[in-house]
């Protein structure tokens, strides 16, 4: 907090390296707390970037502010960037077995709960509840457990792997793009409240464009195996992703909301 305190207050352009282990809980929650004191809501005007490398405890990002980037090289525990204003969450694992293993688990359960802006990219796997009551924050991860964007209400999450049942449940907006590599997403989803559409149609082309997209930032961000393999062979891995929309959503507005944020 001391050495992030000196970027904050001259409003420079920094990163800081440290490490890291799973007693050390809601990091980043302090500095978030200290730049919205100063700055309110609209955070800081450069970005400081804090590296971690280990295991982080819980709560890693939490509240986490506009302009800060945290990146941990490890794993994380349960509700990784909760509440999570702005600014880049970044979970990766440079081991050989992480690469190695698609399926690694590297996040908990109850990640971005009650989310309301900001970017997680995850090269692994998480557990259940991923972006509950999520408003606003935009995640890649390569595999979920159950209830999946359960009241999710803004935003969009991408899985990269396969998902846990209840997928969806009470998710009124927002939307998710979900690989579904095994043909068993259709009876994993709750789809009481949101429909699934292919993105293969010509109407849905500013969705592929969008989709590609975020595969190159994940990559950019993670160096993903998983994301590499879908950029070399997009054309092949389109057709087995789904878009859940919510049943109350125009698609058309969601397509022209998309391309205005991808622009």
């Amino acid at each position: 907090m001391v050495k992030a305190v000196k970027f904050i207050d001259k409003e420079k352009k920094g990163s800081l390296n440290f490490n890291i282990s799973n007693r050390d809980r809601s990091i980043g929650a302090s500095v978030s707390g200290y730049i919205a004191e100063k700055y309110g809501e609209n955070g800081l005007k450069n970005t400081l970037s804090l590296n971690f490398k280990g295991s982080a405890g819980q709560s890693f990002g939490c509240w986490n502010a506009n302009n800060l980037n945290l990146t941990v090289d490890g794993d994380a525990n349960d509700y990784v960037g909760k509440g999570m204003n702005g600014g880049r969450i970044v979970v990766k694992n440079e081991s050989d077995y992480s690469k190695e293993n698609i399926e690694t688990v590297l996040v908990g359960n109850t990640c971005l709960y009650g989310a309301t802006g900001g970017e997680l990219y995850v090269s692994g796997s998480g557990g259940e509840r991923f972006a509950v009551r999520n408003s606003g924050a935009n995640a890649v991860i390569e595999g979920v457990g159950d209830h999946c964007c359960e009241y999710m209400t803004g935003g969009h999450v991408t899985i990269l792997g396969p998902v846990g049942g209840n997928f969806g449940a009470g998710m009124t907006g927002g939307f998710a793009y979900v690989l579904d590599e095994d043909r068993t997403f259709f009876d994993k989803c709750n789809r009481g409240l949101v429909n699934l559409e292919r993105i293969t149609t010509e109407e849905m082309q500013p969705h592929r464009k969008h989709l590609k997209e975020i595969l190159e930032k994940h990559y950019k961000y993670t160096k993903s195996n998983k994301a590499k393999e879908l950029l070399n062979d997009f054309e092949k891995y389109e057709a087995n992703f789904w878009l859940v929309i919510p049943a109350a959503s125009n698609i058309q507005d969601l397509l022209k909301a998309t391309t205005a944020n991808a622009a």
